[in-house]
């Protein structure tokens, strides 16, 4: 980490507190997220309990690019553990942002945007869920999620007759990739009626593989009534929420604010050991590129940065 990089960080996270707007572009890193080179976690992140060595690596073509020359490239195989994820039904090829550095603030503006790539990860059922997350923000590495995107069996969940205030009703019916706001769930004990979280249906997994879809992400981690998050999905609004979205207890003790960790998480995979016995776990592979932290849409939104010739993220 350079010290041009933290400097920035500290930046932004004041600038947003002051309503200001900015983009911050730091050389040889492309913009706060930066890819890193070859095995090594982009600046402000680290490996987290992941230590295979196909984990984590930087890809060129002809592996998916989404822009410029480089990805990440994650994957996750049987067998593959660290940490408490062994013997906790856990896995994972993710890297998580420093929590000493994160960028974001509880309830204050804040914009990310990235393109993801399914090589390999197929639609679920309940006896074969593994219950894959492909992006989430916490508080603390011992704390619920914020939110996160996680991949539910085909036909799950109860997106008919789920609280309107809570959960979006719409989306296609094989959208399995789903928002889950995992710290209300847990502090509310939200169940069926609050659709256990799950507040919207973004795209489906099995329908977009092998191609890149581009992803925005528009919150203040609001730990209040005016908490919102906001998420695009290839340009199209998939998600507008409106409520609280950390609790007021866990609030006090963010320091200095939520973190993203992103790549490959299978975060329990009990159905599958006890529908499957030793049958392998299929290996996971996705990619992901243009990862961007912003204070505004601009900033960050690949399909609008293409447009108006903003350089890739390499």
């Amino acid at each position: 980490m350079s010290r041009l990089t933290r400097i920035a960080a500290v930046m932004l996270a004041l600038l947003a507190g002051c309503g200001q707007v900015i983009t911050i572009t730091l050389p040889g890193t492309g913009g706060i997220g930066g890819i890193g080179t070859d095995t090594t976690p982009p600046s402000r992140y680290e490996l987290l309990f992941s230590p295979a060595p196909h984990a984590y690596r930087r890809a060129q073509a002809p592996e998916p690019v989404r822009r410029g020359v480089a990805s990440e490239r994650y994957e996750v195989r049987e067998g593959d553990c660290g940490g408490s994820d062994c013997g906790n039904f856990r896995a994972r090829a993710e890297i998580a942002e420093a929590q000493d550095l994160a960028v974001a603030r509880l309830n204050r503006d804040i914009w990310y945007g990235w393109s993801f790539y399914n090589e390999t990860i197929a639609a679920t059922t309940r006896a074969t869920t593994l219950n894959t997350v492909v992006g989430q923000w916490r508080l603390g590495s011992d704390q619920p999620s914020i939110l996160r995107f996680v991949q539910l069996p085909q036909g799950d969940g109860n997106w008919q007759t789920c609280d309107p205030a809570i959960c979006d009703r719409g989306g296609a019916p094989e959208d399995d990739v789903v928002v889950q706001l995992d710290e209300m769930r847990q502090t509310f004990n939200w169940g069926e009626v609050q659709n256990d979280g799950n507040i919207c249906r973004l795209w489906s997994m099995e329908g977009n593989r092998g191609t890149w879809v581009d992803i925005v992400i528009n919150t203040n981690f609001g730990s209040d009534g005016y908490g919102y998050l906001r998420i695009w999905v290839n340009g199209q609004m998939k998600c507008n929420y409106t409520g609280q979205l950390v609790s007021a207890e866990r609030a006090l003790t963010a320091v200095p604010g939520p973190t993203n960790r992103r790549g490959v998480f299978e975060s329990f995979t009990r159905a599958w050991a006890e529908s499957q016995g030793a049958t392998p776990k299929p290996t996971l592979i996705a990619y992901y590129d243009e990862f961007l932290v912003g204070l505004s849409r601009a900033d960050v939104d690949t399909r609008l940065r293409e447009q108006t010739g903003q350089p890739p993220v390499d």
